[in-house]
């Protein structure tokens, strides 16, 4: 712990703590209350009234500390929690996608198109990129280049070595490179792994700085390496989606890659932090406070999840936020839209907080108590005892601590309300956050389904035999067997297949599905490919179940084979995602996770279209094809711009729901693709169950005139309330309130006799008066206090109360009495007085303390023993007799 205006803190919020405005602002305020407790302190031990505040005034300097330790602490939990999840999501979404690239390269390499060439260019000598023969081919393989480049958009350039690093094709034929000397082609030609991935300077891109490239060599049919194929990817372009989709205008917080030194590769603002930069990642903890640049920020670094087996070139993604502009985010904008009676019912849940938050605000509670308490026994042994030096005063400086303690309450009331808000809006600010998370991994997986479909409908081999008019010998096994080969490079499907212009299968990639060739597909999804215009066009099935999926739920992607001439269709490419295992793992990768990395209990996902219908859930009561029950509207006012959070009951749970419909990547789903399909992910992260909010109705103020100022004799009355009703005592008959625990039941003892208390040494009987009183029912969730009755001169006893009200000073004559034999005897109250409220007059019944006494012997017997005021060393007969001469 360290001391920061002296106020106890956690050594992890000292450095930080001063740029919290809104826990600043608190502190500021409890510690002027703080300088008020000190003050009345003082007073109260120099007022003679015998009102000690130390014990308040520690309470309330304790639960300042713990207060601020949480407000602090969680306001910095939620600012790492966010930086950590975009440092996280940075570099595992751009795993994720360079993974796809290894899978690139790999099939790639293995073209026919590109393989013909380089054995022709072998054959033409060392001079072929002059040789008029190649032209030709060139050219074709170039438009080749080309169609592949327009489908996989997330590739510069294309190019085509030979062994000796000559450029014998590119993409960019503008770039005026004629040869390499990288290092690259050496890996490529050697490497045993299925790619090569490089980054850093590359002499086939001079005019870039550094460069991310797969390559891998292309061999002859016997295995040799005849050529090395690189696949230049557009590292910046993707960042800067990435970094779009994490960063908004109003945050401050830097999203970069680093690599294993430190450089920064990638920066969401080069002007703040730039490319080059040396900074330090921070792997070994959540977060550190580190300076850049003469500036202060928090920084967090977060190592890749990886995907599939492949981590990536080693990056990592890092998140450095200005110290000074970290937590000025408003907590309260996300549950703007929130129902407030729902917001009550959660914030009141204790499933949310730990054991330090739950306890703020019993401990806020025990001090009002307790200060209620002495307040009340102060004006009790004022008017008792008549000590104070200066009644007046005395006065005066109770009602001022009293109404200090109402300010005091109304703070800690405030900053905990505040302290729950920021808890449940982080919640609801990460639901959103992994809600966009999944969408974002299902639009960039289905973008390169989508590409996949049209880059295999463009295979030669296919083409070629589908042109042919008959099936040539062989040309079904050739197919059979290039499907094959790609559904081993591509697992993400379960099938495979090549059909004719009729819908015919001809040809499947999984010996399973051996059973379709023959069979015309019947389904609308094989007739929109066959009526494609163009090789950039594809289809899609509805999401329905299908018997190309086993009768699942299912998309089915195509896209048209044309002729070589490319004058007609003549058949089709269908991919059968294997959406169950996929879709699945997708979610799973964006639910939250705990410290151990654990998914907590009752989390889950879904993906679901605008209708509720649910396509793929981590939940086993939703399956893909059952609907959601979430309120109408919700989904329909889901916007393509921005996720949704909001509090959802499901299932008699409340929810934390985030939600973002589906906005595309690339080219899938822009405004140039024709496909349309609205889908959105949900997140939900249990809050509480969904019970009713006990209402525990405030009592009614007690309004009592005081006649103070007026002439005649007065008596003041101790008020306080039992049950549903407000009674009153003599103060003279009270010694003080004091609390109720350590009491001690007496088993068997019956209901009105509560048990024994210590009592300045002594044990004393209690009793609850309300069932003899007719207090009406039982208060709930009420800390009870013991008012101590004086019986006589030398013995009393005590009542349980639920609270304590005013202590006003009545004349005597507005007492109006109650007869002794009125009920045969057996009334409580000796007089009644009026009060007054906001609708009407009513009455205060004042008790008698020996009529309370007389009820209590006959009700309790001997076990109303009363013990004396001031006890002292008596024989066994004497307390006896005491006891017995108590009535």
């Amino acid at each position: 712990m360290s001391r920061y205006k002296n106020i106890e803190l956690d050594n992890h919020l000292v450095g930080v703590i001063r740029h919290m405005n809104a826990v600043e602002e608190y502190r500021e305020v409890l510690q002027n209350l703080q300088t008020v407790w000190d003050n009345l302190t003082l007073l109260g031990q120099l007022s003679g009234t015998g009102t000690d505040m130390s014990g308040t005034r520690q309470a309330f300097n304790q639960l300042t500390g713990a207060l601020l330790n949480q407000l602090g602490s969680e306001t910095l939990k939620k600012c790492v929690l966010e930086m950590t999840a975009k440092a996280q999501v940075a570099i595992d979404i751009l795993v994720r996608n360079l993974f796809e690239r290894t899978a690139d390269i790999g099939f790639l390499a293995t073209d026919d198109d590109i393989r013909q060439f380089l054995m022709r260019a072998a054959e033409g000598g060392s001079n072929v990129r002059a040789g008029r023969e190649l032209r030709p081919m060139r050219e074709e393989l170039t438009a080749r280049f080309a169609e592949y480049v327009a489908k996989y958009s997330v590739y510069s350039d294309i190019v085509l070595l030979d062994t000796e690093g000559n450029v014998l094709a590119r993409l960019d034929e503008a770039a005026d490179v004629c040869q390499t000397a990288d290092p690259l082609l050496r890996a490529a030609l050697e490497t045993d792994g299925a790619y090569v991935e490089t980054y850093g300077p590359c002499d086939l891109l001079p005019d870039r700085e550094r460069a991310l490239i797969y390559s891998f060599r292309v061999t002859d049919a016997e295995g040799n390496a005849i050529g090395v194929l690189c696949l230049c990817f557009r590292f910046e372009n993707e960042m800067e989606r990435i970094f779009a989709n994490l960063a908004t205008p109003e945050d401050w917080s830097v999203i970069l890659l680093l690599d294993a030194e430190g450089t920064v590769i990638a920066s969401s603002d080069g002007f703040h932090i730039p490319l080059g930069a040396r900074v330090e990642p921070v792997l070994d903890e959540e977060y550190r406070i580190v300076r850049f640049a003469g500036r202060e920020y928090l920084a967090a670094t977060c190592a890749t999840h990886g995907y599939q087996g492949y981590r990536g070139p080693g990056w990592v993604g890092h998140v450095m936020l200005p110290v000074q502009h970290a937590f000025n985010k408003d907590a309260s904008e996300m549950l703007r839209g929130v129902d407030a009676e729902v917001l009550q019912t959660v914030m009141d849940s204790p499933s949310l907080f730990g054991d330090a938050l739950r306890n703020v605000p019993f401990q806020a509670d025990h001090i009002q108590r307790d200060l209620n308490r002495s307040v009340w026994n102060g004006n009790v042994r004022q008017s008792s005892a008549k000590r104070a030096l200066n009644p007046s005063f005395s006065k005066i400086l109770l009602w001022e601590i009293s109404n200090t303690g109402s300010r005091t309450k109304d703070v800690f009331a405030r900053s905990i309300a505040n302290l729950h808000e920021t808890v449940v809006s982080a919640i609801l600010q990460d639901s959103r956050f992994l809600a966009s998370l999944a969408i974002d991994i299902m639009d960039r997986n289905l973008y390169e389904r989508a590409n996949d479909c049209r880059w295999w409908a463009l295979t030669s081999a296919f083409r070629d035999i589908l042109a042919a008019p008959q099936m040539p010998p062989g040309g079904a096994d050739c197919m059979t067997a290039i499907l094959q080969t790609i559904n081993g490079l591509y697992t993400v499907y379960s099938n495979l297949m090549v059909f004719d212009a009729d819908g015919r299968v001809l040809a499947v990639s999984q010996p399973g599905e051996a059973a379709l060739v023959g069979k015309v597909l019947q389904e609308d999804w094989v007739r929109h490919v066959l009526a494609l215009p163009d090789s950039q066009g594809y289809a899609v099935s509805p999401f329905a179940a299908t018997p190309l999926y086993g009768g699942r739920h299912a998309y089915v992607y195509g896209a048209a084979i044309c002729a070589p001439e490319g004058d007609r269709v003549v058949g089709g490419v269908g991919i059968v995602f294997d959406g169950e295992p996929q879709f699945a793992a997708m979610l799973q990768d964006a639910l939250p996770r705990n410290e151990a990395g654990e998914v907590p209990a009752g989390c889950f996902g879904a993906f679901v279209d605008k209708s509720g219908r649910v396509i793929a859930s981590t939940h086993e009561a939703y399956r893909p094809g059952s609907r959601l029950p979430l309120e109408a509207g919700f989904l329909a006012g889901l916007g393509r711009t921005a996720g949704s959070a909001a509090i959802v009951r499901l299932e008699g749970s409340y929810y934390a729901l985030g939600a973002r419909l589906s906005s595309g990547y690339r080219e899938y789903k822009s405004a140039q693709d024709a496909y349309r399909n609205d889908v959105a992910a949900l997140v939900f992260i249990p809050l509480c169950e969904a019970v009713a909010r006990e209402q525990v109705a405030e009592m009614p103020r007690l309004n009592v005139r005081s006649d103070r100022s007026v002439e005649g004799e007065t008596v003041e009355i101790a008020t306080f309330h039992v049950g549903q009703t407000w009674f009153g005592l003599r103060s003279a008959q009270v010694v003080e309130a004091v609390d109720h625990a350590g009491m001690t039941a007496v088993p068997g003892a019956g209901s009105d006799f509560a048990g024994y208390l210590m009592y300045q040494g002594v044990p004393i009987p209690v009793f609850d008066i309300r069932s003899m009183a007719n207090a009406g029912p039982a208060r709930e969730n009420v800390e009870r206090t013991v008012i101590v009755l004086r019986k006589g001169e030398t013995a009393h006893f005590g009542i349980l109360a639920d609270g304590l009200g005013e202590i006003p000073e009545v004349l005597v004559s507005r007492l109006q009495p109650m007869p002794g034999l009125l009920a045969g005897g057996n009334v409580l109250a000796e007089a009644i007085v009026s009060t007054e409220s906001a609708r009407k007059e009513n009455l205060l019944v004042v008790l008698s303390v020996d009529r309370i006494a007389a009820r209590l012997v006959a009700a309790a017997g001997e076990l109303v023993a009363a013990i004396p005021l001031n006890p002292r060393r008596e024989s066994a007969a004497t307390t006896v007799l005491a006891e017995q001469k108590a009535v």
